[in-house]
Order: structure tokens, then C-alpha cells, then sequence
């Protein structure tokens, strides 16, 4: 499992490098520049955040669906962005008080996961805590470093 989420995060940075590489050598923003750069950048977040919730080289179902689902959202949310014509201004249209994209981009990268996320890891916390065994594991390798330490 950590294997495919560092290979989608290569991935991920090689679309946020393509776009970069895209406005550097080009000087201007080329038309697709953005998109793999939304896409990219939201890859990037997701996979480290799969890979940290990775244990045992493995990752609880129900949150690889809550990462793919925050991944849709958020980069569909910047894509969503992305294409919505400029209609900013004293005539454009509003979303809660803010312009469209503007609300779009705010609500669904900023505030729907904030309210999804952690409850994902609160449903999951039991079966992703260190268990007594893990624990005893861990003290033991502590104090096999610490006699290390004290021997040196």
C-alpha cells in the first residue's frame, strides 16, 4: 500500500513540476497549466496524508474512500474554479455573500474538509492506535537504545 500512495505522490509532483516547468520555460501560463497544477497539488496533500495514516502497510477502508472523496472535492473545487468564466465584479454573481469562485475554491477546499477529516480519523481511531503489543514493542527498542546510549 505505501508503495502505490509514494508512486501517486511522484505523480502528483510531477504534475505540480510540469506546471511550473510550463509557465518557466514559456514565460506566459499555458492553458493546461493550472488544471494539472489543481489536480497535482491535491494529490500531493492526499497521498501524505494517506501515508500517514498508513499502518502495517496498510490503509482502513473507509479511508481510502474518505481520501479519494476529499481529492474529488478539493481538486474539483479548484477545477470547478478553473472553469467558471471571470465574471467578478460589481455585477457577478455571489455565493454566501463572497463571488462564486471565490466561494467555491473557500467552502470546498477549506471548509467542508475540515468537517469531514477529522471525524474520518475519529471513526477509525481505535483500529489506527498503537496496541499494547506495538507499545511493548516500542519500549523494549527504547531501551535497547538507551543501554546503547549509556554503555557509550
Amino acid at each position: 500500500m505505501k508503495r502505490t500512495l509514494i508512486r501517486l505522490l511522484m505523480v502528483s509532483c510531477g504534475l505540480v513540476a510540469l506546471s511550473y516547468a510550463a509557465v518557466f520555460v514559456t514565460g506566459v501560463g499555458t492553458g493546461w497549466a493550472p488544471w494539472t497544477l489543481a489536480i497535482g497539488a491535491n494529490g500531493v496533500i492526499m497521498s501524505l496524508m494517506a501515508i500517514g495514516a498508513v499502518r502495517h502497510d496498510t490503509l482502513p477502508r473507509s479511508l481510502v474512500w474518505i481520501f479519494v472523496g476529499v481529492f474529488a472535492l478539493c481538486a474539483g473545487a479548484f477545477l470547478a474554479a478553473l472553469a467558471l468564466p471571470a465574471a467578478e465584479g460589481a455585477s457577478g454573481a455571489l455565493l454566501f455573500g463572497l463571488p462564486l469562485r471565490t466561494a467555491i475554491v473557500l467552502y470546498g477546499v477549506g471548509v467542508v474538509p475540515i468537517l469531514i477529516l477529522p471525524l474520518a480519523y475519529a471513526l477509525t481511531f481505535e483500529s489506527s492506535t498503537l496496541s499494547e503489543d506495538d507499545l511493548d514493542r516500542v519500549r523494549s527498542a527504547y531501551a535497547v537504545v538507551r543501554a546503547e546510549r549509556e554503555a557509550a
